[in-house]
């Protein structure tokens, strides 16, 4: 678990990261973007790898509580999704710098030791979200000609690309009343009740 000064510099180091480039996150500009000295942040991580690894699980600790609440819903399918994306949207908004951590594998290929790790966030995510899928084709609220997991890699890609759209216009605007439409397309489409 994380302590509250390492998520203030994983934090910092995500803003360094989404404002300046992978180039800039250095252990310096991480000290110097919340006002603390080099030595403070390496009393937290001694490198940069390891400072990368703590990014990866800060943003796996607030995907999990998403996935686990999908998964949990009582709600009809198509509803849990909805609140799903919703969620997940409003989390984005709120912190538009994780986006280009998140959805940037490119921002880790500095540090080939990450790879793994990025690849099992990313696979516990999929595994998730077709556990979803799974269950509602069992329970016959959703098309069985595709198999959960192809369900879920169209929703997740349907997802990367609105929240890099999203990420990339010069007016904000806002995220979370995508869901709403997203979904209604992916339940069409997925016939998922």
């Amino acid at each position: 678990m994380q302590t509250k000064r390492q998520i203030e510099l994983v934090e910092a180091a995500i803003r360094v990261t989404a404002n300046d480039g992978i180039q800039k996150l250095t252990i310096r500009n991480v000290a110097s973007a919340i006002g603390v000295s080099e030595a403070a942040v390496y009393r937290h991580f001694a490198s940069k790898h390891e400072l990368l690894q703590a990014i990866l699980v800060h943003l796996d600790s607030l995907l999990t509580p998403q996935f686990a609440t999908l998964l949990a819903s009582k709600d009809s399918y198509r509803e849990a999704l909805t609140k799903f994306v919703h969620d997940l949207f409003t989390l984005l908004e709120h912190n538009a710098a994780f986006t280009l951590m998140l959805f940037a594998e490119e921002t880790f290929n500095v540090d080939i030791q990450l790879k793994p790790q990025l690849d099992s966030l990313l696979q516990g995510n999929l595994k998730q979200l077709s556990a979803f899928y799974a269950e509602a084709i069992a329970e016959k609220r959703c098309r069985n000609d595709m198999n959960p997991v192809q369900l879920a890699m169209i929703t997740l890609g349907t997802i990367r690309l609105y929240v890099s759209r999203w990420h990339m216009q010069d007016e904000p605007s806002n995220l979370s009343e995508q869901a709403k439409p997203i979904t209604a397309g992916l339940s069409t489409l997925f016939s998922l009740q």
